[in-house]
């Protein structure tokens, strides 16, 4: 039976970096420049007032790198991946992004069921490949995926 979990999503704090470090570390992801990462901002998950959840957007810009993705593995499989995704995606409209990229080793198929596709590398805002996620932390066997946020209605209004 899947009771539902009292959680809430929200800015991390300062407090926040070692349980941050540890779901990020413990799901193979990297860690190394999280505090250094400039225009980083990340979210976490708290699930009865226990951190359970990670999500960054790396700004460059109007161009994002959505993040460090990661559920404790007690609480996958609920949901909690999706509606850290969907928050991050309105926290990055909402601040002018409207195509998010990433890079993912083992996540390919989720975020394919959220709408992301798989772009060649050559096609990211050069911002973007400056970051060190691109140039050094994560490997060149990475998928690179991008979505578009705005609604084709909207698009076709603003473009």
């Amino acid at each position: 039976m899947n009771v539902a979990l009292k959680h809430q999503i929200r800015d991390s704090q300062p407090d926040d970096m070692a349980a941050v470090r540890d779901l990020l570390g413990g799901a193979g992801l990297p860690t190394d420049d999280l505090t250094c990462a400039p225009g980083l901002q990340i979210c976490v998950l708290e699930v009865e007032g226990l951190l359970a959840g990670v999500i960054g957007l790396e700004r460059f810009g109007a161009g994002g790198l959505l993040r460090s993705l990661a559920v404790a593995p007690e609480y996958r499989r609920r949901g909690l991946g999706h509606e850290l995704v969907v928050q991050l995606e309105r926290y990055a409209l909402a601040g002018g992004v409207e195509r998010p990229v990433l890079l993912t080793e083992t996540a390919e198929a989720f975020f394919r069921r959220h709408d992301y596709v798989p772009i060649d590398r050559s096609k990211v805002p050069e911002a973007i490949k400056q970051s060190a996620e691109f140039r050094s932390l994560c490997p060149a066997s990475a998928v690179c995926m991008t979505k578009g946020l705005l609604s084709p209605r909207l698009e076709i209004l603003h473009g």
